[in-house]
């Protein structure tokens, strides 16, 4: 297990980008609720506090919702201009202490699979802004599409992106549910499920599902879409929720592991999605 042997503050964005390309291998510091736990994971001694220097706000702009990256999980859940899908998943990070330290950017920078934001961020089609230490420049990408990219990359290059915002869209009539199974209220997420998709509203649409986005947390080393099932429910209303379910189980192909079977996580990730759509849809 590393200790930190050195701490950087820097007072601004321009600061934070000098001090990463003069230490590559420095960890940038947030909440500090992965980085700082006390676990055997081999990490950098080196850190760079972001604190002073990057943007914690929650905000509409335009027809976006902004979500400063050091904004809290507690700022989401308390925030009056989220949608009540996002506050959902904001509150279902284990208590308001980890909440009150844990962040929207630190949560998207680990992408673990048992993450509370990215199942509905994903959905929700969210993008982030980022910049780089070396371009100075900054890229605006699919939230999906850079979590991936980062997952293709090596350490140092998947360290070295910063992310500033997460830019939400509000789009009207899409309807949005988030659905998690935990061990214990204080525990992370062991299956999550999101969906997000509007209902046809006319003939021949009436009552059928449309651009409907389905991502899981906790059945693969992390969070991401599913397109096959997405195409299960794609153009038809839903069905009856065991039908869902039977639908749904055999297209998820868990591992077992010490949270749960993969018997028992294909089962209730069924009913999780199952859950979600409904609650959508109602």
């Amino acid at each position: 297990m590393s200790k930190v042997m050195r701490y950087i503050r820097p007072s601004s964005l321009e600061q934070v980008l000098a001090a990463k390309r003069a230490e590559p291998t420095a960890a940038y510091l947030a909440g500090g609720t992965l980085l700082l736990a006390g676990d055997d994971r081999a990490k950098s001694e080196t850190v760079i506090d972001l604190g002073p220097s990057l943007d914690r706000r929650i905000s509409r702009s335009g027809s976006y919702l902004s979500l400063g990256a050091l904004a809290t999980f507690q700022d989401l859940a308390d925030s009056r201009e989220a949608p009540p899908c996002l506050v959902e998943a904001a509150l279902s990070m284990v208590n308001r202490n980890t909440r009150n330290r844990g962040t929207i950017g630190g949560n998207l920078g680990a992408d673990k699979s048992c993450s509370s934001l990215v199942p509905i961020l994903i959905v929700l089609g969210a993008e982030i802004e980022v910049v780089s230490p070396y371009s100075k420049v900054e890229a605006r990408f699919a939230l999906e599409a850079w979590l991936r990219s980062r997952a293709e990359e090596s350490q140092s290059e998947r360290l070295s992106d910063l992310a500033l915002r997460v830019l939400v869209p509000l789009e009207e009539g899409r309807l949005a549910a988030y659905r998690r199974w935990n061990r214990t209220a204080c525990d992370l997420s062991v299956l999550g499920a999101a969906v997000s998709f509007r209902i046809g509203a006319g003939p021949p649409e009436a009552g059928s599902v449309r651009g409907l986005k389905v991502a899981l947390g906790g059945f693969g080393p992390r969070a991401r879409s599913f397109r096959d099932i997405e195409a299960l429910f794609e153009g038809s209303p839903l069905p009856s929720r065991p039908e869902i379910e039977a639908l749904v189980a055999p297209r998820l192909e868990p591992i077992s592991d010490l949270r749960a079977s993969g018997a028992f996580k294909r089962l209730r990730g069924s009913q999780l999605l199952a859950d979600a759509l409904l609650e959508a849809a109602s």
